[in-house]
């Protein structure tokens, strides 16, 4: 029988050991990860797993029950999703297209400046995997008036631009235009 791949969605307040707890109920099962991704965002956490559980003698639903009762006990929210053999492997197989990092930094990021880049990476037939803050958290004084602060995050995006040239081109515009440094790299 073949096992089953299980995507966990997993959200709520962040505390310390969630990870933890979570992957700990996996491990005494030995169930193989696939992927994983964490990000916290204003002390809420959304956490994802790809798992692949064996199938056949309600084990799949031992681990299940298990990872239900310490969100319970955890006060936290999982969901379950069932992933399918196809749509997991079409998804390997985009794993490996060209990748890019393009990091953004300036006193402040705006919406709009988010906006313009993302923008053109959609227009580009790219595809956004991670965003990730670089710089420590702006102080709600340094938002509206920034002095020494700088922010800066970063954005790993996969694929194969259309024209290479209307990327850089269009990212040079956005920084001259909103006063931010966007580096592009492959």
């Amino acid at each position: 029988m073949q096992n089953e791949i299980f995507l966990i969605k997993i959200s709520g307040e962040d505390k310390p050991g969630l990870t933890s707890a979570i992957t700990a109920i996996l491990a005494e099962n030995n169930i193989n990860i696939l992927d994983m991704g964490q990000a916290v965002i204003h002390n809420t956490l959304s956490l994802g797993i790809l798992a692949e559980i064996p199938a056949g003698d309600n084990s799949n639903r031992s681990v299940l029950k298990d990872l239900l009762f310490k969100a319970y006990t955890l006060q936290i929210h999982i969901d379950f999703e069932v992933i399918t053999p196809e749509s997991y492997a079409k998804w390997v197989s985009l794993q490996g297209k060209d990748r890019y990092i393009i990091t953004m930094l300036s006193e402040k990021i705006t919406a709009r400046q988010i906006s313009e880049v993302t923008e053109i990476i959609y227009k580009q037939g790219l595809n956004i995997d991670l965003i990730t803050r670089l710089s420590g958290r702006v102080p709600l004084s340094e938002v509206e008036t920034p002095t020494q602060t700088k922010s800066c995050i970063e954005l790993s995006v996969r694929g194969k631009p259309l024209n290479i040239q209307q990327v850089t081109e269009g990212f040079l515009e956005i920084s001259q235009n909103y006063g931010i440094d966007i580096a592009f790299q492959k």
